[in-house]
């Protein structure tokens, strides 16, 4: 009836029921050793549904101050522009290249990021050199079309407004461009 992969004890032979010396003892120092961490339960409710009431042994012990990592080795730089400093997420948004703080990214911010760079490739800017992208506008294009259709019924709609005049935008670009020229 059971075809297990396992054997049953029973049916195990003897060279497998050998158990080597000092288990017992590697055993009971694991449970005897300071555990690294406690598991605690921080659900809101209890099981019946009721409000669970913290209790002093439940009380997150305070955690101990992340040691600072050393700072990172300087390298020699070449004379002329200073470096600019290094800035990291924990500091806020970072300061833009005139000196203010760039607005915090949202979906908005996402959006108009994504529509400048379709935008870009569609049109270079003049005496750049650069030829038009026009595959990889349309590739971003869709994706913006992924996310109007991902994000269905979870936009605010101010993130509606600017997402449908986007896509009008650019897609109305990308036909002018594609578009062959009138004699």
């Amino acid at each position: 009836m059971s075809s297990s992969r396992f054997p049953r004890p029973e049916r195990m032979s003897d060279a497998a029921k050998v158990v080597s010396p000092g288990d017992g003892r590697r055993a009971k120092a694991m449970t005897e050793e300071k555990k690294p961490f406690t598991v605690s339960d921080r659900r809101h409710f209890t099981a019946e549904g009721e409000t669970r009431v913290k209790t002093p042994e439940e009380a997150p012990a305070p955690a101990p101050p992340p040691a600072a990592p050393p700072p990172p080795p300087r390298a020699e730089k070449p004379e002329g522009k200073p470096a600019a400093p290094i800035h990291t997420a924990d500091e806020g948004p970072a300061p833009g290249p005139t000196g203010e703080e760039a607005p915090p990214m949202d979906f908005i911010g996402l959006l108009v990021s994504l529509a400048t760079q379709a935008g870009y490739l569609m049109s270079p800017e003049p005496g750049s050199g650069a030829a038009p992208d026009l595959a990889a506008a349309r590739l971003i294009i869709a994706l913006l079309e992924v996310l109007r259709e991902k994000t269905e019924g979870r936009r605010t709609p101010e993130e509606e407004r600017v997402l449908d005049g986007l896509l009008y935008e650019l897609r109305m670009a990308f036909v002018a461009r594609t578009r062959p020229e009138k004699a």
